[in-house]
Parts: C-alpha cells; sequence; structure tokens
C-alpha cells in the first residue's frame, strides 16, 4: 500500500478507512496506474459496516482493500467522535472519486471498462462519456442484466481488452463480491464499486441537491425519494451509531 494511505489509515468499529482527500486518493490510483498493479477501492459508510458486522465475506473483502474512502457521512462522524488521526477528515463521495478517477483516465489515456446498470442506462453511459471526459478509451462495457451462465465467459472476454479503470455499478454488496471474484483477471486495473452512479451520470436519477450534500445528509434525500429504504436504515443506522458511541466511550473510561 501507498506510504501516504498507510500513515492516514484510521479505523471504524474496527473497519479500515484511509483519511485521504479526492486529490490524494485520485495519486494512489495514478500510482497504482503507473506501477501495472491491481488496486481494488471500497467507498465505505455506516450501512456497509453494519452489513461486514454480519456477513463474513464482505468483512473480509473490506479489511483486504487496497484503499477504503469514507464516502458516507456515519463514518465521517464516527471519526470525529473518536477523534481521528486526521482531525480535518472529510467525507469523499464515491461518485465523485469515481467521475475523478475517470477524468483522469481520459487525461492519462487509460483504458475503462463498465459493467453494471440497465441497458438504456449503459447505452446513455457509453455515448455521453467521451463528451463529459474528452480522450476517454471505453474498451469494454457490459450492462448488468445478462446471463448468469456466462458471466465468467463475458468478464474473461472483457479482461482481454486489459482494462486500466473498471468500475463496477451493481449496488452493495453484490458490486464488492463481484469485484472479489474477478480482480484476478484484471492484474493492473484499479476497481471501484460505484453504486447507482451510472444513473447519475445518465440522468436517470438525480442526485440530492447541493444543500443535502453540504450538510451531509445525502442518504435523508434517498430516503425521500426512496421510502422502501426505511426499514433498511432503521436497522443499521441507529445500530452503528450506538455501536459508535459505545466505542468512544469504552476508550474514554479506559483512559480515565
Amino acid at each position: 500500500m501507498p506510504l501516504q494511505v498507510e500513515k492516514t489509515r484510521d479505523h471504524v468499529l474496527g473497519y479500515p478507512v484511509d483519511l485521504v482527500s479526492e486529490s490524494a486518493a485520485i495519486e494512489v490510483i495514478e500510482e497504482a496506474w503507473r506501477e501495472n498493479r491491481a488496486l481494488h477501492v471500497v467507498t465505505i459508510n455506516a450501512e456497509m459496516v453494519v452489513a461486514s458486522q454480519k456477513d463474513k465475506e464482505l468483512d473480509r473483502i473490506i479489511r483486504k482493500a487496497n484503499l477504503v474512502v469514507p464516502d458516507g457521512a456515519g463514518v465521517v462522524w464516527a471519526l470525529r467522535l473518536a477523534e481521528a488521526k486526521n482531525s480535518q477528515v472529510q467525507r469523499l463521495p464515491g461518485i465523485e472519486l469515481a467521475a475523478s478517477a475517470l477524468a483522469s483516465a481520459a487525461r492519462l489515456g487509460q483504458e475503462v471498462a463498465l459493467i453494471g446498470g440497465r441497458p438504456e442506462v449503459m447505452d446513455k453511459l457509453v455515448e455521453e462519456l467521451p463528451t463529459l471526459h474528452p480522450g476517454i478509451k471505453i474498451v469494454a462495457f457490459q450492462n448488468g442484466f445478462f446471463d448468469k451462465t456466462k458471466e465468467q465467459e463475458i468478464l474473461e472476454k472483457m479482461a482481454e481488452t486489459r482494462p486500466k479503470l473498471v468500475l463496477v455499478a451493481l449496488g452493495v454488496p453484490k458490486q464488492e463480491f463481484f469485484i472479489d471474484r474477478y480482480r484476478q483477471l484484471f492484474p493492473q486495473a484499479v476497481m471501484i464499486g460505484v453504486g447507482g452512479s451510472f444513473d447519475v451520470w445518465t440522468g436517470f436519477v438525480k442526485r440530492a441537491p447541493i444543500t443535502f450534500q453540504k450538510f451531509h445528509c445525502e442518504w435523508l434525500y434517498r430516503l425521500l425519494k426512496e421510502p422502501w429504504r426505511l426499514s433498511r436504515m432503521a436497522q443499521s443506522l441507529p445500530n452503528f451509531a450506538w455501536q459508535a458511541l459505545a466505542e468512544v466511550l469504552a476508550k474514554r473510561t479506559g483512559r480515565k
């Protein structure tokens, strides 16, 4: 792992979080390209932490990821509550990191592969990315609706194009399992799970307004737009908050 990331690695409820700015994260990605080595980037939030506590495979995947950035406001809150090594730690939304990675890939001539999303979303994405990122080299793409019996074959064909950046939009935790299963096929690629980023970039889904982003309330906007998320959030977010508070209290009591 690059030195600048190792120096700023902290933990939330035992899970690694790298306290990096967007520019520092892109530097790590570009360094991986220069050295022709693989890099798995995880964008962690509170729901993922709680899910990982119940799933050994997801737990393993997060712990062995090369770069884990604080995507969720809950993770940033927990870091600040625990007096993180970098007291100025800021949220690094995965959608913004992925967009910057695409811009960097276009600028440096690195090949890109795209996986996930509905067929109409992928079609529009492949059409619009060259306009958003002039010079981008999309060497392979596959929407998320394909015959599972042909999954291995599809990924092997994509791997033949030797992409250096692979964005996987299958949702959490499916995309993390997917990347872990096939990362050996892409030994020189930076792989990032990007959730619903394809939908946002193509205009099929609107991202939260700037006000919600500024106050770290994108989760609330998503909840208002997609009420079905309530049961999932109601189970994970309070659980995460109580655990984070208990951990801090235990440490402070121990110090006393």
